[in-house]
């Protein structure tokens, strides 16, 4: 029998899962859905609310017959620390030991406070005599393992893993298919965070979580056309920009909606700008090709366009489901029209990446 795994994304609006069946040179899609939460203007919607998050768990344990034990989550935020490092060729024992002493240098919190990880990402790179490695270096705090893992706890199980958002974002790229990954930017939009990652040589170059999502969207339709939050929120779900200009009562016009988005988006345009300015910078003149995006945020209309334009490089959305087999009348209500939602669970339930040995 092949294994599975359920990718089980805690989000702030909504609990998005997928189960894989791990078979045989391929990956079968065997169950995926999405739950909703009620609207909620709190400051992190229900991430906060443990209660709320455990009992809506049990539920969609029972109501979809999840397996506990086989469950992969992921955290990510400004709690997560992710750096991509340089470091002398070494073994594995020795690497152990020096790995906390490259800790301390290139992530930005005390040792004392986190729970820390690394993946070798390539053992031999030109540039030392000795050669180089290059490792991922992963830094959570311990506060935030610790208040994640209690909803799960109260709930009656343990996740099987409890990986990084962020990289699970990078499982899906090695399983989609490209003539190269070399300057690709892959950027899932959520509703508070933005994780953005550029590859270099098929690895990660850099890894960043951005403090932007469909919330600032949101808060800046509030601002611009002097709605409350909840008609913003029915706006911005609306998907399209003509629906959204008919909400209004067609006061304004789907060109005015668009530039809105553009602006809307504008903080978020200016950190990513910044990335791909350095990693042209250190990649010596090596521009970012194309971005592909993800998220909620992706299925407003146009949004990919506007994207194109600000950023100046091709912006395309993800179909995480490539390569996975599913059968397409089972799937027809999310798929192919959610696909770009459900990123993150696919690179949760994929999981990849192995330690170095």
């Amino acid at each position: 029998m092949a294994q599975t795994t359920v990718g089980l994304k805690v989000g702030s609006t909504s609990l998005k899962f997928v189960e894989l069946a791990h078979e045989k040179k391929k990956w079968r899609l065997k169950k995926l859905g999405i739950e909703n939460l009620p609207f909620s203007e709190k400051e992190g919607g229900y991430l906060n609310d443990a209660r709320f998050l455990t009992q809506k768990m049990k539920e969609i344990i029972k109501k979809y017959k999840l397996n506990p034990k086989k469950i992969v989550t992921g955290v990510g935020g400004e709690s997560v620390a992710v750096r991509v490092i340089k470091v002398p060729y070494m073994k594995e024992s020795e690497l152990r030991e020096a790995i906390r002493w490259e800790a301390e240098e290139h992530l930005p919190y005390p040792m004392k406070e986190i729970t820390l990880d690394y993946q070798v990402l390539e053992k031999s790179l030109p540039g030392l005599r000795e050669g180089e490695m290059s490792v991922l270096l992963v830094g959570v705090k311990n506060q935030t393992i610790d208040e994640y893992l209690q909803i799960f706890q109260q709930a009656g199980f343990c996740p099987n893993i409890v990986d990084v958002n962020s990289l699970a974002l990078y499982n899906v790229s090695e399983n989609i298919k490209m003539n190269t990954k070399e300057g690709v930017a892959l950027l899932n939009i959520g509703h508070y965070i933005t994780n953005l990652i550029i590859l270099s040589e098929d690895r990660p170059f850099l890894v960043r979580d951005i403090k932007f999502g469909g919330h600032n969207i949101t808060l800046y339709l509030v601002r611009i056309l002097r709605v409350n939050y909840g008609q913003a929120e029915s706006l911005k779900r609306a998907r399209s920009l003509s629906k959204m200009s008919e909400q209004l009562g067609g006061k304004i016009k789907v060109e005015e909606i668009e530039q809105i988005i553009r602006e809307s988006l504008s903080d978020l345009v200016q950190d990513v700008v910044r990335s791909f300015e350095y990693f042209t910078s250190t990649k010596e003149g090596t521009a970012v090709q194309k971005v592909i995006m993800s998220g909620g945020v992706c299925l407003l209309e146009k949004v990919d366009t506007i994207l194109s334009q600000e950023l100046e490089v091709p912006v395309e959305k993800m179909d995480p489901f490539v390569n996975i087999e599913y059968q397409k009348p089972k799937f027809k209500e999310l798929l192919p029209s959610f696909s770009p939602l459900f990123a993150i669970p696919v690179g949760l339930a994929l999981r990849k990446i192995t330690r170095y040995d």
